[in-house]
């Protein structure tokens, strides 16, 4: 049986792990904990997400994952479904056309403008950021009010620094073969919100890592990796770690291409207040340092907290303060954003390299780096490269075990 080594042991590396467990005797190395930012910390009688705090139930392999290591998927209650956003006035999102025409999420000239999607003209020759998507396809208007907290509470990014064509390129497929993302949306009988509905675990995302672990046989390595001299003993080796830690194990030229994948900065604070409002999945903000508070309090089982994300392409500074700082900057934006102030209880996570950016020329990067580390005969995985989501981790892990797997025979 060939040996494989996996250098990361977050979503992808684990899940990778686990697809290739029938084929290979594999041993994954990592140098903090289990999970990556997948990680749940029990404080108190809190339950705080490092990370992501859930994923949408419209991925099949993540469905699948889930049900063959036999953990429960819970799904969101109805107060996720009620979301906000904040431009020195909290507005409700619409979320069907009806609520859109009553709404005061645009003015009377922004929906209009809105409207006229239907006749502008396609661009499929050339790649755009998501500002200039945006605002040729339905005006600058809707790009402040709903593309800017929209790119903040995904990719803690904004929409001039990001690529539409890597970072939504089922949209941009939609308007290249439909020519209008509305006219693709009616014949694909879409509505305008993502499909799925958000789902998450009992005991937090930690409750996931733990139950692939320990449904996966492998050997589990507490180790950093420093170079691919350390992994000489192993048939094959896949690094699934960010694309920065990547780069120091590869160096060289593909080090130096790995490098240009830049990341956003996030800090995390956790908050209790004896009342927060409105009741909701949460608020995102169109200016303020602090990208959104998320009330997980309101929407999973066994949380009673709200997380404020702090920092981002918008404000990367957060990187440089003290816990202290961004504390009172949270602080202050949840008092401005929704009058709540004195929390009970207060909890912070500072992540320097939260989120990968998606800039401008990230898919040509990405290809790039994929064929210099199929000459050096090693494979690359991880959310820096072909989706930032759980159920990208977990789509991109498979697709990469049944290639592995494939070229064995």
């Amino acid at each position: 049986m060939q040996k494989i080594a996996i250098v990361g042991g977050g979503i992808s590396g684990l899940s990778l792990a686990f697809y290739l467990q029938d084929k290979y005797e594999v041993s994954v190395f990592e140098k903090e904990k289990w999970g990556g930012k997948a990680y749940t910390q029990k404080v108190k009688d809190y339950l705080l997400e490092e990370g992501v705090n859930g994923f949408l139930n419209n991925a099949p392999k993540t469905l699948e994952l889930c049900e063959e290591i036999g953990i429960e998927v819970i799904k969101a209650n109805e107060n996720s479904k009620i979301r906000y956003i904040y431009d020195d006035k909290l507005i409700r999102i619409p979320t069907k056309p009806v609520e859109f025409l009553k709404s005061d999420i645009l003015s009377f000239w922004g929906k209009l403008r809105v409207a006229m999607e239907f006749f502008v003209e396609p661009i499929c020759d050339r790649e755009e950021s998501v500002e200039e998507f945006a605002n040729r396809r339905f005006g600058r208007e809707f790009t402040r009010r709903m593309m800017v907290p929209m790119l903040a509470g995904i990719y803690a990014s904004t929409p001039s620094k990001t690529s539409m064509n890597a970072a939504f390129p089922k949209l941009k497929k939609i308007e290249c073969e439909y020519g209008s993302l509305f006219k693709g949306m009616m014949k694909l009988k879409r509505g305008g919100q993502p499909s799925g509905e958000l789902c998450s675990f009992e005991w937090g995302m930690s409750e996931f890592i733990e139950k692939l672990k320990s449904s996966t046989k492998a050997n589990f390595i507490k180790k950093e990796i420093k170079s691919l001299d350390e992994l000489r003993d192993f048939d094959k080796i896949v690094i699934a770690t960010p694309s920065f830690e990547a780069a120091k194990i590869l160096g060289g030229e593909i080090g130096k291409l790995l490098e240009k994948i830049e990341y956003n900065p996030v800090a995390i604070v956790g908050f209790d207040f004896d009342e927060i409002k409105p009741v909701s999945f949460g608020i995102l903000s169109v200016k303020e340092k602090s990208l959104g508070i998320l009330m997980d309090k309101y929407i999973f089982p066994n949380r009673n907290a709200v997380r404020v994300m702090v920092g981002g392409a918008r404000y990367p500074e957060v990187k440089d303060l003290s816990e202290e700082e961004i504390i009172e900057i949270a602080k202050e934006d949840v008092k401005k954003i929704t009058k709540a102030s004195f929390p009970k209880f207060t909890w912070i996570k500072v992540h320097k390299n939260a989120i990968p950016n998606y800039s401008l020329g990230h898919r040509e990067l990405v290809e790039k780096i994929f064929e210099k580390a199929s000459d050096m005969g090693i494979y690359l995985t991880g959310n820096a490269y072909k989706g930032v989501s759980f159920n990208d981790c977990i789509k991109n892990s498979y697709e990469l075990a049944k290639k592995i797997k494939e070229e064995d025979g």
